[in-house]
C-alpha cells in the first residue's frame, strides 16, 4: 500500500537566526500497513540537506524531522500531529 508522509524539518545552529526549517515536504512510503510505516519511518537515516544552511557563520547542532500527517494512497487521513 502507498503512504504519504508531509515532514517538518529542522536545523540548529549556535546562532538561533541562521536556523532553518522546511514545512510539509512530502515523501512517497511502500508499506503493508501503518505499523510497517512507522517501523520504516523509525529507522530511517533521511536526507537532512533540504535544512542545512550552507551561509551559517555559527556551528552547526543537529537537524530533526518530525511527522505532521500521513495519508493512505486514497487521500485518506491516517494520523496527524495534531490528532495522534
Amino acid at each position: 500500500m502507498k503512504f504519504f508522509v508531509s515532514f517538518r524539518y529542522k536545523s540548529y545552529y549556535e546562532n538561533e537566526k541562521e536556523n532553518k526549517i522546511v514545512e510539509n515536504h512530502t515523501l512517497e512510503y511502500l508499506a503493508n500497513d501503518l505499523n510497517e510505516l512507522w517501523d520504516i519511518l523509525g529507522e530511517e537515516d533521511y536526507d537532512d540537506e533540504i535544512v542545512l544552511n550552507f551561509d551559517a557563520k555559527s556551528d552547526f547542532i543537529s537537524t530533526e524531522r518530525d511527522e505532521i500527517k500521513i495519508t493512505d494512497q486514497f487521500d485518506k487521513v491516517l494520523w496527524h500531529e495534531n490528532n495522534t
